[in-house]
């Protein structure tokens, strides 16, 4: 299994030196847990059975004042383990940022893009300040993940990540995949419409609600699409998201298993999508 949506935010070895670091997680991405070791992150994987999780930074310096995570992180910590597949994070208000992003990918290694545009502050469908990092993107043939719908964050507005606001961005941009994070919750139905019409959207599983994400997967395939929709619409569009630390990856996991999908669709949506959009 692969888990598409972690954020490595409380790696005691990468976070514990650095009390910048230290501050933008707890003040700015409100997550006030303790800091664990790396082996801890690695055994929630053992438990939850997966295999591979991928590490989303977010570069919000412009606006927040701070990188919770930089690239330069992400890459020690996939050099550290084998079993992590890092995203980069730039900043678009950046003059340079479509610069950075080309070289995270080709000289650090870097597999996709992460953007976060409440806390970044800006529409996804903003042709100055996204566009650019859209095209190479699309050049680099790299899928994007897309925060969408609520966030916990304080002072953020939703209004930046509504999801159809992704769908300019998916039909100026045919060729790149993207990922709206969350389901877009609580525009469920908005993410389906996208996903069903455009072949380069897709939707990750990642529960907004805090210990709940049973409820929460109930909830959204049960109330808000249907069970039989996703075994005939979307089994190839949904791919596995926990949003850990947020969220346990061993309840995540249990919650999407407990929704009664065939084990075929399973398959698709824990493992083989996320395969197939990051060519592994």
């Amino acid at each position: 299994m692969i888990d598409f949506h972690t954020h490595p935010i409380l790696v005691k070895e990468l976070v514990g030196s650095d009390e910048a670091l230290l501050k933008a997680v707890r003040d700015v991405f409100k997550m006030g847990s303790s800091l664990q070791p790396l082996e801890t992150f690695l055994l929630q994987m053992d438990v939850a059975g997966i295999e591979k999780a991928v590490l989303l930074p977010i570069d919000c310096s412009t606006t927040r004042g701070c990188r919770i995570l930089s690239n330069e992180d992400i890459v020690k910590l996939c050099k550290e383990n084998d079993r992590f597949i890092g995203f980069a994070s730039v900043d678009p208000h950046k003059k340079n940022a479509p610069q950075e992003l080309d070289y995270a990918i080709k000289e650090l290694g870097l597999k996709g893009l992460k953007l976060d545009p409440g806390l970044q502050e800006f529409y996804p469908n903003d042709k100055k300040l996204a566009y650019p990092l859209y095209e190479i993107a699309s050049q680099l043939k790299i899928p994007v993940i897309i925060h969408t719908g609520l966030s916990w964050e304080s002072n953020t507005m939703i209004k930046y990540s509504m999801p159809l606001l992704v769908e300019d961005v998916a039909y100026d941009f045919p060729k790149l995949n993207i990922v709206i994070a969350h389901f877009g919750w609580p525009w469920v139905l908005d993410s389906v419409a996208l996903a069903l019409k455009y072949p380069n959207v897709f939707i990750d599983t990642a529960a907004h609600y805090l210990d709940a994400p049973k409820e929460f997967m109930e909830f959204v395939m049960t109330k808000q699409i249907s069970i039989t929709a996703v075994e005939r619409s979307l089994r190839t569009k949904i791919l596995f998201g926990s949003n850990y630390p947020r969220i346990e990856i061993r309840k995540m996991v249990d919650a999407v298993k407990g929704t009664g999908l065939t084990e075929g669709c399973l398959n698709l949506i824990l493992k083989e999508n996320a395969q197939r959009l990051l060519n592994i």
